[in-house]
C-alpha cells in the first residue's frame, strides 16, 4: 500500500453538475462504519451549477477524509479522463471502490463488508453487490443490478460475459465496484480503452486478473435518468454513435483477450447492431438470417415491433416516436 499504510480504500468520485444530488452522495460516504481509513477522492469536471461550493463545504468539514480537485476548465471535453489522469494517480488505499456525483451509497457497513470480502478471497480481484434504481427524485423503481437472481458466490470471467452479454444484459453498476489497487494500476498501463463508457471494461479487465465476489445485498443506488451520459442515448443520431462505438469496443477488447470469449463478444456485436439498425428505421434487415439468434431471446413485444417494422415502416417510426420501450 505504497508509503500510506493507514489508508486502507480509496473511494473515487466524477462530479459535474449535480448539486441537487451531490451532498447525499457525499453524506453516505462520510457515514461508513469501518475498522480501517479511508479517503474520498473527487474531480469535479468544472461545474457551473454550485455543486463545487457544496463538495468545498464538505472539504473543509472533513479534511482528513476529503480530498477534492475543482477544475476550472472542463476536461472530459479536451478528451481527457478524469479518473486515469487526476483521480488513479492520487489513490492512497489498497482497494478502490466508487461513486458518482448523482448515485449514493444506502449501507453504511458497505465499504467494511466488501473489505472483508477481498480481505478473505485473495483469488478476487474485484467485489460487487446489489444497486437500487431511483427516480431523480430519489423514490425506489422497479429495476436492481443484476437484474436477475444470483446467490452469493464466485463469477468467473466466462459466467460474467454470458450474463453479461448473452443471458442477463447490465449486471452490476458502478457504485457496487470494489477493485484492486494493483489491478488498477495494470489497467491504467496495459489497456487502451476503446469503449464509450468506462465501467464494461474495468469490470472485463478486472475479471482477467482473479474472480469476482458477489454480495447479494442492496447497498447503493443508482439513479436513473438524471442527465448522465446515457439519458442520452433517445436521440436517434447520439444512440448511432453509440452502439457502434460499443462495438469498436467490443472487437478491441475481443482481440486484447485473445480471442477467448470470441463467440460471447460476436453475439453482442450482433446486438449492438440491431440497436444501430432500429435506430436507422431498418427493421427487414434485422430480420436477416444473421441475427436470428440474437432475436429468439427478444420479447414478444419487440419481435412484434420488428415484424410490424418490416412491413409498415412508416407506422412502425410513429410508433416509436410515442412508445419509449421499442
Amino acid at each position: 500500500m505504497d508509503n500510506n499504510t493507514e489508508i486502507a480504500v480509496s473511494i473515487v468520485c466524477i462530479t459535474y453538475n449535480q448539486k441537487k444530488y451531490v451532498g447525499k452522495m457525499l453524506e453516505s460516504l462520510i457515514n461508513q462504519n469501518t475498522n480501517f481509513k479511508y479517503e474520498i477522492l473527487i474531480h469535479d469536471d468544472a461545474s457551473y451549477d454550485g455543486t463545487q461550493d457544496i463538495i468545498l463545504e464538505y472539504e473543509n468539514k472533513y479534511p482528513e477524509k476529503i480530498k477534492a480537485i475543482l477544475q476550472k476548465e472542463n476536461q472530459y471535453s479536451k478528451g481527457i479522463n478524469p479518473n486515469i489522469t487526476y483521480n488513479y494517480p492520487r489513490v492512497k488505499g489498497k482497494y478502490v471502490a466508487y461513486c458518482e456525483g448523482d448515485d449514493y451509497w444506502n449501507d453504511p457497513n458497505k465499504l467494511q463488508m466488501q473489505f472483508d470480502a477481498m480481505e478473505q478471497n485473495l483469488d478476487c480481484s474485484v467485489c460487487v453487490h446489489m444497486t437500487q434504481c431511483v427516480s431523480k427524485i430519489g423514490d425506489k423503481l422497479d429495476r436492481l443490478f443484476p437484474p436477475i437472481s444470483l446467490k452469493e458466490e464466485y463469477i468467473t470471467m466466462e459466467q460474467y460475459i454470458k450474463l453479461e452479454f448473452c443471458d442477463a444484459g447490465w449486471m452490476f453498476q458502478t457504485s457496487s465496484y470494489f477493485i484492486r489497487k494493483n489491478v488498477i494500476r495494470k489497467y491504467v498501463n496495459e489497456y487502451d480503452n476503446k469503449y464509450p463508457v468506462g465501467d464494461l471494461p474495468l469490470m472485463l479487465f478486472s475479471l482477467m486478473n482473479g474472480n469476482c465476489y458477489y454480495i447479494p445485498r442492496i447497498m447503493s443506488c443508482y439513479r436513473v435518468d438524471s442527465g448522465g451520459a446515457m439519458s442520452s442515448l433517445k436521440n436517434p443520431e447520439k444512440r448511432i454513435k453509440f452502439y457502434s462505438d460499443m462495438v469498436r469496443g467490443h472487437k478491441n477488447f475481443d482481440k486484447f483477450s485473445n480471442y477467448l470469449y470470441h463467440d460471447m463478444f460476436e453475439y453482442i456485436i450482433l446486438d449492438c447492431e440491431i440497436e444501430i439498425l432500429l435506430s436507422k428505421n431498418k427493421y427487414k434487415d434485422i430480420c436477416k438470417n444473421k441475427y436470428k439468434k440474437n432475436r429468439r431471446k427478444m420479447s414478444v413485444k419487440r419481435k412484434l415491433f420488428i415484424c410490424l417494422g418490416s412491413i409498415f415502416p412508416e407506422l412502425a417510426c410513429y410508433l416509436k416516436k410515442i412508445i419509449k420501450s421499442c
